[in-house]
């Protein structure tokens, strides 16, 4: 028994010991968080600015309220300009023959304005094959049939000065001469072409076509050079209309009966920012029922007038795509947002005389000059919209 409580007595203090032990190291773990911050500050308390009436006047400071507006749903897509169905048009080789350079010796190149009826090329005739076989023959023969006639106008001038043959025979062996020189040369020209001369002198003694632009448009492919030897309806160049072009916008198959599909939509380049006037308008047109099965998406097509040339095949673009029915969005001018360097987007609201708080907003989308919004202030709030970016740069020490 003594031995018992002598154990008891020597336990208890080690048992304390432990305890007091364990709760000091508890005390110092909570007691050394792993960030320390020094001077914790809230956002709304860091973006308030406050202007004296000089610097409000100076600045130009306008002011307008949120609204909270009934407007139309509509997203953004991306979309490509394609050459209009029927307007792409390729100029190919009538009949066999050597390429020449047009009238004025210039040739034609890719990305060269063409307006309808514009000679493009010449196309010099090759023989038939029966004459290829006997170019040379044929040659040799129009020579010696040439060299008769002229003996024959020699004779046929000489009769007639001394009055003892008529003018009439005379004219006929020169008209003789004149034909079978014709034959000659274009025999001759057929030799030449068949040892590879291909001048322009030579394209003007033989038969050549005239080949013109069937349309005003782009050349927008060569397919042949001058000198080039084409076969029968070989291809030459294609020449594309761009006026008026084509919008195709590929959209989910699901929101295919969601959107509305019978109104015109905005579109604009991807270097035009939201909100410039450089958009243009798309009206709908019945294009071609194609899909793309694997990323679930069908086509849907736009007209555009490309009077001036703005837009080109193959460009991306963006297009503004209304849905079907209306939403209530709190909406204000595009100008009164302002971005940061992490593209974060902000508005400054007036809450007193002189007093701006710069306020996160979060942007659903750009309608023209107005923007809508997914959150921000309550309707009713005023905010600055003319002399925003001036507070903005005011705010981090670059403003006037």
């Amino acid at each position: 028994m003594i031995r018992y409580i002598f154990y008891r007595i020597l336990f208890l203090p080690l048992v304390l010991f432990l305890f007091s032990a364990c709760r000091s190291k508890s005390k110092d773990s909570k007691a050394a968080p792993p960030a320390v911050q020094s001077h914790p500050v809230k956002e709304s308390e860091l973006n308030t600015i406050t202007l004296t009436e000089k610097a409000v006047e100076r600045l130009g400071i306008e002011t307008v309220e949120i609204k909270e507006a009934s407007i139309g749903n509509s997203r953004v897509f991306s979309g490509e300009i394609i050459a209009m169905p029927g307007k792409t048009i390729t100029v190919s080789a009538p009949v066999a023959g050597t390429l020449m350079t047009p009238g004025n010796g210039r040739a034609i190149t890719p990305g060269q304005q063409v307006v309808k009826g514009q000679q493009l090329f010449r196309l010099v005739i090759l023989p038939s094959e029966k004459d290829l076989l006997s170019v040379q023959e044929d040659v040799t023969q129009k020579q010696i049939q040439h060299d008769v006639a002229v003996e024959k106008v020699k004779r046929a001038s000489q009769l007639f000065e001394e009055k003892a043959g008529s003018l009439r025979a005379k004219q006929e062996a020169e008209a003789e001469l004149a034909g079978i020189a014709a034959q000659l040369r274009v025999a001759g020209s057929r030799l030449e072409l068949l040892k590879g001369n291909t001048t322009a002198a030579l394209a003007d003694r033989m038969s050549t076509l005239q080949l013109q632009a069937p349309i005003s448009g782009i050349i927008q492919q060569v397919y042949s050079s001058p000198s080039q030897v084409l076969a029968n309806a070989a291809p030459i160049v294609d020449i594309v209309s761009l006026n008026p072009v084509w919008v195709r916008v590929p959209v989910y198959a699901g929101d295919e009966t969601a959107i509305n599909s019978r109104v015109s939509v905005s579109v604009r380049g991807l270097s035009d920012f939201a909100g410039s006037s450089t958009s243009v308008m798309a009206t709908p047109v019945q294009g071609p029922q194609t899909s793309d099965p694997i990323a679930t998406s069908i086509n849907l097509f736009y007209e555009i007038n490309n009077s001036k040339g703005d837009f080109r095949p193959g460009q991306k673009v963006s297009a503004t795509l209304p849905f079907k029915g209306v939403q209530a969005s709190l909406t204000i001018p595009y100008s009164a947002i302002l971005y940061d360097i992490h593209g974060g987007t902000w508005v400054y609201e007036n809450t007193e005389p002189r007093v701006f708080i710069r306020r996160r907003v979060e942007l659903q989308r750009v309608d023209g000059n107005m923007a809508v919004l997914q959150r921000g202030p309550k309707p009713g709030t005023k905010i600055v919209t003319a002399g925003a970016a001036e507070i903005f740069g005011t705010e981090f020490g670059g403003g006037k």
